[in-house]
């Protein structure tokens, strides 16, 4: 019994970064950012039931110590939400700088990953909304 409960809290999940009730009740995104896979990393079990619905810079507060950095940038977690968690103030527009900068750290391991390999981006986050 007790392999079978080790391996079910030794398992990553996913787990959203910012707290989707945490967003339904601070009404901080919309339900696109808030659905965004930016918006989710892979945690194990027992520290999803640890952060719960938290805001996420309470939550990190838990969790800051010397290597969070370095974890967070292995996972392509932008250190900024640690920034906003040590100085105690999340932004009003949190998640689409959180979003917007995860984005960007993925296509920069790409780059790197794709050394020599020419690609392009489209963004069309800024196209109007009639076409």
């Amino acid at each position: 019994m007790s392999d079978v409960y080790y391996l079910l809290t030794d398992k990553p999940n996913l787990h959203h970064i910012f707290p989707v009730n945490f967003i339904k009740q601070t009404g901080i995104a919309s339900q696109i950012e808030c659905d965004s896979l930016m918006n989710i990393a892979y945690l194990s079990q027992i520290t999803n039931l640890k952060i719960s619905d938290k805001n996420p810079l309470d939550y990190l507060k838990e969790y800051d110590e010397p290597g969070l950095e370095a974890v967070l940038r292995s996972h392509l977690i932008p250190t900024i939400i640690l920034e906003w968690s040590r100085g105690d103030a999340l932004p009003e527009n949190a998640l689409t700088i959180f979003i917007e900068e995860r984005v960007n750290l993925l296509l920069e391991a790409l780059r790197v990953k794709l050394d020599g390999i020419e690609f392009n981006v489209f963004d069309m986050g800024d196209r109007p909304d009639n076409i």
